[in-house]
């Protein structure tokens, strides 16, 4: 029986990849269209926690060269809320950058960069650039530094620059063609030759997956029970009002006729 191998698209050989210095430079590089200076700081699943009380963020690849933060996210499922999530990711990324009485000058360039194997936005270009923009006069420049962009790995032969093409096409199919890929690709078959990792990665994944449906199957009863006793109380609580004005006839027709019941349960409130 063969072995099981993870892409690069999967979170955690994704995470371990990236966090290879040479290989997250190019990969900024090729999403960017910039060059990427000396990276200084490098994790996997870097985790941003702004406040005790608020939610916390864990960034699948951060980094950081002179001045420049950069926040590299791999996304498989169709994200229909990408927006807010990358304005979530921002908020986290400036409100831990600056410390206590700092300037906001001192707020680093950021990017927030999402490689999807779908189109999030569904207008079939291969890159999406995000800024903001004053409605009233558009070439007005806000400077911010903040930069958002979405790969869409799904138009990967729309992408201009070969590396890019080369990125999103390997996402998309698996198959390394180019120089960026085979890169890649090199420490993909080189990690997934460590199969005791490799197997924690699909143990892992496979107890979430349980884990996931149990609880969705839990939740499920739970609320088909709650529902049920709800029913009962509103039920319950209707023929008391019906008994107490005196309406005999109205209670035995709410016992039969749903209809009729949710137009008494309106009437009374419940």
């Amino acid at each position: 029986m063969s072995q099981r191998s993870l892409k690069f698209s999967n979170r955690w050989m994704f995470n371990r990849v990236m966090c290879r210095k040479e290989v997250c430079a190019r990969v900024l590089h090729a999403a960017l269209g910039i060059q990427v200076g000396e990276i200084r700081y490098l994790n996997a699943e870097q985790a941003k926690e702004p406040t005790a009380a608020s939610r916390g963020v864990r960034m699948d690849v951060f980094a950081k060269d002179d001045g420049r933060v950069y926040d590299v996210e791999m996304q498989l499922a169709r994200e229909t809320r990408i927006g807010r999530r990358m304005r979530y990711y921002q908020a986290a990324i400036d409100v831990t950058e600056l410390g206590e009485g700092e300037d906001y000058e001192l707020l680093p360039e950021s990017f927030v960069i999402f490689i999807c194997a779908a189109d999030a936005f569904g207008a079939g270009v291969p890159v999406y650039t995000i800024e903001r923009v004053c409605l009233e006069t558009p070439d007005l420049s806000m400077g911010d530094d903040s930069h958002w962009i979405v790969l869409n790995a799904s138009a990967s032969e729309g992408a201009a620059s070969p590396d890019l093409r080369d990125l999103l096409h390997y996402v998309r199919t698996g198959r390394a063609e180019g120089s960026l890929s085979r890169q890649i690709d090199s420490f993909v078959e080189e990690y997934n030759r460590d199969r005791e990792w490799v197997t924690r990665v699909l143990t892992y994944e496979q107890d979430t997956k349980i884990r996931c449906r149990r609880a969705k199957e839990e939740g499920r009863e739970e609320g088909l029970r709650e529902g049920r006793e709800e029913g009962r109380d509103e039920l319950g609580a209707l023929m008391a009002a019906l008994l107490d004005a005196g309406r005999i006839d109205d209670a035995r027709r709410a016992s039969k006729d749903a209809a009729y019941r949710d137009g008494l349960m309106r009437e009374f409130g419940l």
